[in-house]
């Protein structure tokens, strides 16, 4: 599983406290990681024994081209303002035959109905899974796979697609919770292929 990432140049947008960065350059890839929040910067710069290279960025303004190998979004995609932005500088930054896997909330009727009841009240998007799937194809990727993600962290997810289960299982090892939730309730993944 580590071989996927070893060696390999990856891109995050969205850093936040460092615990993917962490667990990919452990792993040996070429980790670059962009967020607008320099506190999360310098956590991700601790966390990473200062072996990423990290830069204050608008996601929306990616400047790469046909640099990574892959480019991920982890809870963050939902706090974007502008999401087909992002995904085409996530397009522009790889390579052809680069992936690109998003996580996001879902829109649903139990989330719509806590919203309502003003229960969970989030400055968030939630997107329904073809609504991220049309910002993909706008983006110019061709949609790889899609899942709403198992809850429980013990069970192994059923007929993981191959692409994409080295990403869930860096997911799973990076947050290190032996029984805990990988892909939080409500939570689904895109994973795009740029050809």
């Amino acid at each position: 599983m580590a071989s996927i990432f070893q060696g390999s140049r990856v891109l995050e947008v969205g850093t936040a406290t460092g615990r993917f960065a962490a667990s990919l350059t452990q792993r040996g890839a070429e980790y670059t990681g962009v967020d607008l929040s320099q506190r999360m910067l310098r956590a991700t710069f601790k966390r990473t024994k200062h072996s990423a290279s990290l830069i204050q960025m608008d996601g929306s303004k990616l400047g790469f081209r046909h640099y990574f190998d892959h480019v991920l979004c982890i809870r963050t995609f939902h706090f974007l303002q502008k999401p087909v932005e992002v995904l085409q500088g996530m397009f522009s930054a790889l390579k052809p035959g680069g992936e690109a896997l998003v996580t996001f909330e879902t829109d649903n009727f139990l989330r719509r109905l806590l919203l309502y009841f003003g229960i969970g009240t989030s400055e968030q998007y939630y997107y329904k899974i073809s609504d991220v799937q049309d910002m993909f194809l706008k983006a110019g990727f061709k949609v790889g796979k899609k899942r709403i993600c198992d809850a429980n962290y013990s069970n192994p997810l059923p007929k993981m697609p191959e692409a994409v289960s080295p990403y869930i299982e860096t997911v799973r090892k990076t947050l290190a919770l032996a029984n805990a939730r990988v892909c939080w309730p409500m939570h689904e993944y895109v994973l795009g292929v740029k050809f």
